[in-house]
């Protein structure tokens, strides 16, 4: 079927600069306490929920395993664990938060091995939703050490989407049964993790009325293309889909800029423009059938 661009009538979404709003993270600032493993940053209800051990059960299902403790690094508290004996594939930390009208969703953490205890050196990351099965997140495998730098990540793209108001669950589990020391994981292995950080933008905002008059959003002249016009010099136009992925992207177009995305899947798709006299963009969503 052919494909043609419908422009959602004036549906603006203001992302301020491309902010990450926190969402979801622990720091784990107390070592007691009912609230020790829930977050202590992000939203209001996402503070509610906390750090799991846990093991597989099914695709869509887990247990809680035993108790975390807190390993304190000169007053420094971090969550850690034993009981990743014959772990690989199965056990993992875990958290869970809900983003409702958040795209860009990125997360950050750190891993380490105990030295007193040597726990799993190998994990990976993954991601799903409520009722389907873990994804593997690109670039989230990790080998751990005993020295935080080797088991960090930083803004890792989640490819979160559709995920409404209901809850997204990371984790981090085991890959192999291989401890840091290169011996077998024993029931006494510990692993500790530490500054797990999720972000997102929004794409709600207050912005949307600032640019209305200046730029127009019009379809083009054939299938995939539309036309990026504006009062005033633009220093960019992008178009990525809600996962944050670059479809097009052109700097300093002047007045008008003429954009061709082929034979791109259907879906929405959101389009940004800045301006010479500003750092605030303007962003509007448009679908694509």
């Amino acid at each position: 079927m052919k494909k043609r661009l419908l422009i959602c009538a004036m549906v603006l979404f203001s992302i301020g600069t491309f902010a990450q709003d926190t969402l979801t993270g622990w720091t784990f600032p107390t070592n007691s306490g009912p609230d020790s493993l829930n977050a202590n940053l992000g939203t209001t209800q996402n503070k509610g929920y906390d750090l799991r051990f846990q093991w597989v059960l099914t695709p869509t299902s887990d247990s809680t395993l035993n108790t975390i403790i807190f390993y304190n690094e000169a007053g420094n508290y971090a969550a850690e664990t034993e009981g990743w004996d014959n772990g690989q594939d199965v056990k993992f930390w875990s958290i869970k938060f809900k983003a409702p009208d958040y795209i860009n969703i990125k997360v950050s953490s750190k891993q380490k091995g105990d030295i007193a205890y040597p726990g799993p050196r190998d994990f990976k990351m993954q991601w799903r939703l409520s009722s389907t099965s873990y994804e593997d997140i690109p670039n989230g495998a990790l080998t751990l050490s005993y020295d935080y730098a080797d088991g960090s990540i930083t803004n890792l793209p989640v490819a979160v989407a559709d995920q409404g108001t209901g809850s997204v669950y990371i984790r981090w589990i085991m890959t192999s049964n291989t401890n840091i020391d290169g011996q077998p994981v024993t029931s006494g292995g510990r692993s500790i993790i530490d500054d797990i950080l999720v972000t997102g933008v929004s794409t709600l905002g207050t912005n949307d009325i600032i640019y209305t008059n200046r730029v127009k959003f019009l379809p083009g002249s054939g299938s995939g293309q539309y036309q990026v016009e504006s009062t005033v010099p633009m220093a960019s136009v992008t178009v990525t889909d809600l996962q944050g992925r670059v479809i097009f992207s052109e700097n300093n177009p002047g007045m008008k800029s003429s954009v061709i995305l082929g034979s791109i899947s259907k879906g929405i798709y959101l389009v940004a423009v800045r301006f010479t006299d500003s750092d605030q963009p303007y962003i509007q969503k448009f679908l694509v059938k």
